[in-house]
């Protein structure tokens, strides 16, 4: 993906947010949380998720069909293809940054619990997949697509504002860039928007660790220690009335001794891995929307600045970068389907 491509977006929608007056719409953010926005008589469903699930990256897309009932069944969901021009995982892995990624998702949700006035009032249930397919083909045995992943479970809100999410997700490299790992992340959101109101800053926390595996490189040495990442972060998000979105998810990264590994093979220190913030604008496509759908576009870009020198060994190792590189830039364009 050519970067000027995602500045032209960005300044397309730029130029849509200063022509629309805004106005004090209360979002609800969070980690990978599907919600329900509930009025008297209706329920409008609202769902939030990161393609891959957990990333730091939030994907949200926001439509309005309405549900007869909170009790009757009902499925619904995203499809999402995300265009980036760098490979950076979850844990801070630069993994390539050779040409275009084409990194598609499906997300599939249904209600098993709803009812508004128990503490706990709803619990979703949510499967989905994401892959990513890469123009410059390669791992040990070389390919495009790169990684396939699968991930499903369970979102609980309680007190109305608050939302703990448990998934567990499995991480599969056709091209063999990493054995088959497998992890369990728990997520806690809260909605502060009946505070706040327009200011809302929708904080979050994650903790997810690997259970079998390891999604990083292991040098000769010491073996890895606790395989385990604390996520703390805020996601302030504005919708304005032309239907055009600004977001601006900020978050650090915290490991334990041993996550990473320096390049001789010694445990690195633990403490703060990254940190990372986003601007994402995005905006309806009503030409591809129905009654039952809702299509649209986004542009996007990422900044993470590492701090773990174990961190810094490995994407060093990995060849996208002669020197030890902090800073790092990740432009995304995209489109998401929701229904």
């Amino acid at each position: 993906m050519k970067r000027t491509a995602s500045l032209f977006f960005l300044s397309l929608a730029a130029t849509g947010l200063c022509a629309e007056e805004s106005a004090p719409i209360a979002l609800r953010e969070g980690p990978s949380v599907p919600v329900k926005v509930r009025t008297e008589e209706t329920v409008t469903p609202q769902l939030m998720a990161s393609p891959p699930l957990g990333t730091p990256f939030v994907e949200q897309a926001y439509w309005a069909p309405v549900l007869a009932a909170p009790h009757t069944f009902d499925l619904h969901g995203f499809v999402n293809l995300n265009c980036t021009d760098n490979y950076i995982t979850i844990y801070g892995l630069n993994l390539e940054k050779k040409g275009v990624m084409l990194q598609p998702q499906l997300l599939l949700s249904t209600y098993l619990y709803a009812h508004r006035t128990s503490w706990i009032s709803e619990v979703l249930l949510t499967g989905g997949a994401w892959s990513s397919w890469h123009s410059h083909p390669g791992g040990l045995d070389p390919g495009h697509t790169r990684e396939v992943d699968v991930y499903g479970g369970l979102t609980f809100t309680a007190a109305r504002y608050w939302k703990f999410s448990v998934f567990y997700s499995s991480y599969l490299s056709q091209t063999r860039s990493f054995p088959t790992a497998w992890d369990l992340a728990f997520s806690l959101s809260l909605d502060d928007s009946r505070w706040l109101k327009l200011y809302a800053l929708h904080p979050f926390v994650e903790l997810r660790r690997q259970t079998e595996g390891r999604i990083s490189l292991g040098f000769p040495g010491e073996q890895p220690g606790l395989s385990q990442m604390f996520k703390c972060g805020i996601a302030p998000a504005h919708l304005f009335r032309s239907g055009i979105k600004l977001e601006l998810p900020v978050f650090t990264a915290l490991v334990p001794g041993g996550f990473y590994q320096h390049s001789d093979g010694t445990s690195a220190a633990g403490g703060l891995a990254f940190a990372s913030s986003a601007l994402k604008v995005s905006m309806p496509v009503r030409a591809l929307s129905t009654a039952h759908s809702t299509a649209s576009v986004y542009a996007a870009t990422q900044y993470y600045r590492l701090v773990n020198t174990g961190l810094l060994d490995t994407n060093q190792l990995l060849g996208n970068s002669t020197h030890r590189e902090r800073d790092l830039l990740q432009f995304h364009v995209g489109m998401t389907v929701a229904f």
